[in-house]
């Protein structure tokens, strides 16, 4: 069935009135949680006024105007003039065709780029992707055709040495400038919405000599739920998708739910693209490289401590990672008088005002409820052993890596019922009603009784390993889930 063109479109069969009150409960879900943030943020607001510090700041903030606009001043005739920007609806113009362009030629190199991965490693799960393919393919085992991290800089190409030294690679000394040979295949792996200006000169070149441009994937979570997302990444990711829609010759997403939803929006809605433009997806993986902690810190500890049934989330706290539903669910498994912990480890994310002060302000919290934002690979690993269930109550996601983390671990998976949790989760996990709470406590109280027990085996298991060969045999082969015309 087409997905309808609109934002948060969620389509789970063939069934329409069913399509659409599953849309009105994303959406009535979606309106809730940015109820209660406006109202703590009014709260907070009303706080800081009548307190002193509210009072201070009041008096300041005329003076941090005036430094902010003399500032701005200054800077101004330093900046580079930008062009005005372009109407939200319209499509950014089709990019000047390289010179003499040769047909591409069978693949024959690989070049991941890690542009900005290398510049800056904040810890995002998109630059672990990046670091984890990029460690495998300098691993020093064998594929179809090479394959290497390059960076880029000034509008060329260098090698990556200094990073994968980092990720335990054999390579040394500085790195080095490479040419652009027949038959290159680039791969911007990294985030390169945030270096496309600076890797686009390099495309003409590689498409000359019958090479070709492939975009990695994450997710389309910006086009099909703007509302979960921090207000500047939808019109930064749209800009984006339809640059590199005319700058591609291929993409390759994150699991296959994401590529189908990437071919379905883009024949949907239209929009351009390069003729023939190839789909096709990989699968993340998931290794036990960190050793659970064999001190881990007293809090972590006592996270987990005792014959109490301890429930895992971990992610960070965002709208769509859906931390109020597992909230809502163990409070209602309290009441019943249910012995249970929760257990969250994740950073705060965005839109989390609200959510981050019923979980800190809880009165179970330090009893039934943790929450970590600073737990360490080891750590993690600790709390994944002692855990009896991994819960996963997102309403979107681009692929669902803790699943396969727990799946390693022999640990039972909870997850909201999506397309991409199926694909990852399979017959090996417990799937309960999107963003319903009562559905989630039913499935746990289910699971502690024994009733419903998952097989994590069941589960899909890849390791970064194989994640790497899958992505090298899609280019070299050309093999592709679709063709657009």
């Amino acid at each position: 069935m087409a997905r309808r063109n609109c934002p948060d479109a969620v389509v789970t069969g063939a069934n329409p009135p069913e399509d659409r009150r599953a849309r009105i409960r994303l959406l009535e879900f979606q309106l809730e949680h940015l109820r209660r943030e406006a109202l703590h943020l009014t709260h907070e607001r009303h706080r800081l006024t009548y307190s002193i510090a509210g009072r201070i700041y009041d008096a300041l903030r005329p003076l941090e105007r005036r430094i902010a606009e003399a500032g701005a001043r200054f800077a101004a005739p330093f900046r580079k003039r930008k062009p005005e920007a372009a109407e939200p609806a319209a499509s950014p113009p089709p990019p000047a065709q390289p010179v003499a362009a040769a047909a591409a030629i069978p693949a024959r190199r690989l070049l991941l780029d890690v542009t900005t991965t290398a510049k800056f490693d904040g810890g995002t799960g998109i630059q672990r992707v990046v670091k984890e393919i990029a460690r495998a393919c300098h691993s020093g085992a064998r594929f179809d055709i090479p394959a290497r991290a390059v960076r880029c800089e000034g509008g060329r190409l260098y090698t990556a040495n200094a990073f994968t030294a980092r990720l335990g690679g054999a390579e040394t000394g500085p790195d080095e400038e490479i040419d652009i040979e027949p038959g290159d295949r680039f791969l911007t792996l990294a985030d390169s919405w945030n270096a496309f200006d600076e890797l686009a000169p390099l495309f003409g070149r590689i498409r000359t000599g019958g090479g070709e441009i492939v975009t990695c994937i994450f997710d389309l979570i910006p086009e099909l739920h703007p509302y979960a997302c921090h207000e500047a990444t939808p019109p930064r990711y749209r800009a984006w998708l339809r640059r590199a829609l005319l700058e591609s010759d291929a993409f390759l997403a994150i699991s296959r739910t994401v590529a189908e939803e990437l071919a379905a929006f883009v024949a949907e809605n239209r929009l351009p693209h390069r003729p023939g433009l190839k789909i096709g997806w990989f699968q993340c993986g998931a290794d036990l490289a960190a050793p659970p902690a064999e001190n881990p810190r007293q809090k972590i500890a006592a996270a987990v401590a005792g014959e109490t049934p301890t429930f895992l989330m971990v992610g960070t706290i965002e709208p769509r990672k859906g931390h109020r539903i597992a909230l809502q669910a163990f409070e209602a498994l309290w009441a019943k008088s249910v012995e249970a912990r929760l257990v969250i480890v994740g950073r705060r994310g965005w839109l989390e005002e609200a959510i981050v002060a019923e979980i800190t302000d809880h009165a179970e919290r330090g009893r039934r409820l943790f929450w970590f934002d600073d737990a360490d690979d080891g750590e993690l690993s600790y709390l994944y052993d002692h855990s009896r269930a991994l819960i996963l109550p997102s309403y979107a996601e681009g692929f669902g890596l803790p699943i396969v983390e727990a799946a390693l671990r022999g640990r039972a998976v909870i997850c909201s019922d999506i397309p991409v949790f199926r694909e990852v989760g399979r017959e090996g996990a417990l799937y309960f009603r999107v963003n319903d709470p009562a559905a989630l406590a039913a499935e746990i109280e289910d699971f502690l009784t024994g009733l419903r027990q998952p097989d994590p085996a069941r589960a899909l298991r890849v390791s970064w390993a194989e994640a790497a060969r899958r992505i090298v045999e899609t280019i070299a082969r050309d093999d592709w889930l679709t063709r657009l015309p």
